[in-house]
């Protein structure tokens, strides 16, 4: 909606102040966004609009005010250098909200593509296709994957597979253990007919380099960080 756009850019505004009192004045490279189902129904998107913001993208809307597409905006409007994303989205939003995600991947390439100084998204990209590059991805493959930004369950699945790990400590030997399992099952691209729930391994690790920040979601009063094991989990 139009106030979640509002909302999402006051909220990227804070956490980018926050970040640069925290880090010498510096813009973060990359944020990491957890998206929810509930949540992106009680806000109208806010979580959306921070993702966009930060790119330095802007919905463009329909006569009846709904986000058709996404446009470029200069950096002379944003007043900062863009931000890369990536994404991670909970079974029951890309059941939602499919159309939602492959704007989130449009407006990453969109970035991407603005040749300008300082543009940490793509540089992001590069450093990503570099990476699939070193895994043995094709520089066809590689560049082709290298602006997908929206991962999600393997198979169509709902969670990440790890709390039963967690809270079986006898199960696994190291950590790395439980953060494989996670890459492995969350690591399904989401963008379009080509790339729908296509699961090839160690995308989702390569897009995840270099992130300095985690976003997750939470728009309710009722619980929280250590309320359910959701939050963990993602």
């Amino acid at each position: 909606s139009a106030e979640a756009w509002e909302v999402g850019k006051m909220q990227v505004k804070s956490m980018l102040e926050k970040h640069q009192r925290e880090n010498n004045g510096e813009y973060p490279k990359k944020v990491a966004f957890t998206l929810w189902a509930g949540d992106f129904i009680h806000t109208e998107g806010a979580m959306l609009a921070q993702i966009f913001y930060l790119l330095g993208i802007e919905p463009v809307r329909d006569a009846f005010g709904r986000v058709a597409d996404v446009r470029l905006m200069q950096v002379s409007e944003l007043g900062r250098p863009r931000v890369d994303v990536v994404v991670q989205t909970s079974g029951q939003l890309r059941d939602l909200a499919a159309s939602r995600l492959e704007l989130v991947n449009k407006a990453v390439a969109m970035a991407a593509a603005a040749d300008e100084e300082n543009n940490a998204v793509r540089a992001g990209v590069g450093t990503t296709e570099k990476i699939l590059k070193e895994k043995g991805f094709s520089p066809r493959e590689a560049r082709e994957l290298a602006a997908l930004r929206v991962f999600g369950g393997v198979n169509g699945s709902y969670g990440t597979g790890i709390t039963g790990m967690v809270e079986k400590g006898d199960s696994w030997e190291d950590r790395s253990e439980i953060a494989r399992t996670y890459l492995n099952n969350m690591g399904a691209l989401y963008n379009d007919d080509k790339h729908w729930a296509d699961f090839k391994e160690g995308v989702f690790e390569a897009a995840l380099q270099n992130t300095e920040v985690i976003v997750h979601p939470r728009s309710s009063n009722t619980w929280g960080a250590l309320s359910l094991d959701h939050v963990y989990e993602f």
